[in-house]
Parts: C-alpha cells; structure tokens; sequence
C-alpha cells in the first residue's frame, strides 16, 4: 500500500514537473521573437512620450541655452516649444504660427521639415500601439505561461543592452550618429539648417539633442532592465 501510494505520488510529481516545463514551449518561436521585439519598441516608445513632456522639455530647453539664442525669455521659449510639440501632436501640423514679434516663427523651409518629422513620429507612434496590443494581448492569454515572461525578460534586456552599445559609440561620435540618424529618416535631405538665423535650430541647438539622447538612454536602458528584472522573476515563479 506504501509502495503504490509513493507511486502515485511520484507520478502527479512528475506531471505537474511537465506541465511546468511544458509551458516554457507553448509559445511559439516566431512568437517569442516577436513578443521580444515588441517589448522593445514599447518600452522606447514610453521613453520617447516622456521626452515630449514639459517635465523634460523646459529644463533641456534651459539648460540647453535655447532663450540665449532667440534672445527671449525662458518662459517664452517654452512656450515656442510647447507650440511646436502640440503642432506635432496634434496637428495642424502647418508650423505656421506667429512668434512673440507677430511674424510667423518658422519660415517655409523650417515648416517643411517638421511636417517630415510628424510622418516620422506618426509611423513610430503606430508601431508603437501595435506592439502595445500584442504584448497586452500575449500577456492576457498567457499570464501563467512561463515562455511569455521569459519573452518580456528578453525584450526588456536586449533594447537595454543595445542601447547602451549605441550610446558608448555616440557620446564618442555624436555628430556623426546625428547626422547619419537624419540622413536614414529624412534622405530628403530637407534637415541642415543655419543656426544664425533659422529658429528651428535655435530653438532646439545641438546640445539639446545631446540632453535628449542621454535622457532618453536613462529611461529606455532604466525601463529595459526593470522589464526583465521584474519578467524574470515571474518566470522563475512559474517554474
């Protein structure tokens, strides 16, 4: 009787082991790869969100010496600024309104660039949303699968690692990453201007770019590793 109740006990052991490493191949492979990469993009789409707010706008637009170069204030720059990102956001996307001296801020040229910049954003925007829906939806059916965790985990620690490659190659080359980044999205070639007398890059000179591309390393790298630490112990859990 002993020996049959340890048998017993043995196998529901052994089946419950299964169905465990079992779950850790019930997704499939394109779809892990693909709940990875998706992890990614929503997690730079977050950091990039959070970068067009007025909470890392105005002090990147301060620090980044911009009411120096218009000769403004700080507050009428981010207003300018907060124009620009609604223009962008929202639309009408025309960059036709009218600066502190009533004349149109941006000229013809400005305008046109900025209207190549809200197409560029408006694609990653909806990259980014159709990447939202499949984490959610993975997430959704398969909350005890250990194969979706894992996923995550992997998505969260490779845009972590590949941007902290990226970024030891740009505080080196900045400008060469800058201007390599432009030629790849605008090949137009639509997006050199004259900081002398164009307001688009006095608005946003050189060294706000800087700002933003650290800042958006921090969280994007910040975010990756909280994702796979945060995925990775879930998984551990289900195992």
């Amino acid at each position: 009787m002993a020996c049959h109740n340890l048998t017993v006990g043995t196998a529901r052991a052994s089946t419950a082991f299964g169905a465990a490493e079992g779950s850790d191949t019930r997704l499939g492979v394109a779809h892990g790869v693909l709940l990875s990469l998706s992890t990614a993009v929503l997690l730079l789409g977050l950091a990039v969100a959070i970068l067009f707010t007025p909470l890392f706008m105005h002090p990147a637009l301060d620090q980044a010496g911009s009411a120096a170069w218009l000769g403004v204030s700080s507050t009428e720059v981010h207003w300018l600024s907060d124009q620009t990102v609604t223009e962008l956001l929202l639309g009408p996307a025309t960059f036709t309104f009218a600066g502190l001296d009533g004349a149109r801020f941006y000229d013809a040229a400005e305008a046109a660039h900025l209207s190549d910049v809200r197409l560029v954003l408006a694609g990653f925007v909806l990259v980014t949303l159709l990447a939202a829906g499949l984490v959610a939806i993975s997430l959704a059916r398969g909350w005890s699968d250990r194969s979706a965790w894992m996923a995550l985990a992997r998505g969260g620690l490779g845009l972590a690692v590949t941007l902290a490659s990226v970024g030891v190659v740009a505080v080196i080359t900045f400008d060469t990453v800058f201007d390599t980044f432009h030629r790849i999205l605008f090949p137009g070639g639509n997006w050199s201007f004259d900081p002398s007398s164009q307001r688009l890059v006095q608005l946003y000179p050189l060294y706000f770019w800087q700002l933003a591309a650290a800042g958006l390393g921090v969280l994007a790298i910040g975010g990756g590793l909280l994702t796979w630490a945060i995925a990775r112990r879930r998984a551990r859990r289900l195992a």
